[in-house]
């Protein structure tokens, strides 16, 4: 599979399958597949060890994973080393829910080794290459990558979901798009409000996506969700 399904400027959301609860889940994937352009499924782990303080926790608070796939193109994202001794399960999983994707965020990091095992699976499974680029990255790296013709990069602008540090963005975003143009950028982690949004975009991001900011608000209802993320929606609209 391969095609760039990433649309500039683009919205996607992070949500971890099955939580806050099933209920809550299934409305929220129900009426946001009309909202933003794409999902990420979060297969929930005991050691979600990019993530945030918040994520985290919705990681031990389901209880099961709920599959509902949306409409939109969807992406599984789950850690390499839950499944480094058995990757096929991985992606059978993702070929089952119906997913584009699977996207590993450590596995560039801590398992560089796996990437041509990465590349072979999405291949057997029909599904599309997607890579997690953390803030520190060698260039090489996210030029082999781009080699690959992923679907999108996904770069991650801090050191973990939802926890703001002072780092040059905007050079990163520039970096990566220099490295890889022809390869959609995506950028996450602590994207909290339209104007990080829209300064993501303008640095030369395709698209953003919304995780921990989300689930906060989703946690007070689907409502507030829907909301907060109209709002981002709108004023990448507007860049148009």
């Amino acid at each position: 599979m391969s095609g760039h399904m990433i649309k500039r400027p683009a919205l996607g959301v992070y949500i971890v399958a099955g939580w806050p609860s099933a209920e809550v889940y299934r409305e929220a994937v129900a009426r946001l597949s009309g909202l933003v352009d794409f999902f990420e499924l979060g297969v929930p782990t005991k050691n979600p060890k990019y993530d945030g303080p918040y994520i985290r926790a919705a990681h031990r608070e389901v209880a099961a994973p709920v599959w509902d796939k949306p409409a939109a193109p969807t992406y599984l994202m789950a850690y390499w080393e839950d499944y480094a001794a058995r990757p096929a399960e991985l992606f059978n999983l993702a070929a089952e829910v119906g997913a584009r994707g699977v996207l590993a965020p450590d596995l560039l990091v801590d398992y560089p080794g796996d990437l041509e095992q990465y590349l072979a699976l999405s291949k057997e499974f029909g599904l599309a290459p997607v890579f997690f680029l953390p803030s520190k990255f060698p260039h090489s790296l996210a030029r082999r990558i781009a080699a690959a013709g992923p679907d999108f990069i996904y770069l991650g602008l801090y050191a973990a979901t939802g926890i703001e540090l002072p780092v040059y963005v905007e050079r990163n975003i520039s970096i990566v798009k220099g490295l890889a143009p022809e390869v959609p950028l995506v950028a996450g982690f602590a994207i909290d409000r339209p104007e990080k949004a829209v300064k993501a975009v303008k640095a030369g991001a395709d698209g953003v996506v919304v995780g921990t900011a989300f689930m906060r608000r989703l946690k007070s209802s689907v409502e507030e969700g829907l909301r907060f993320l109209w709002e981002i929606k709108q004023a990448l609209v507007g860049l148009r």
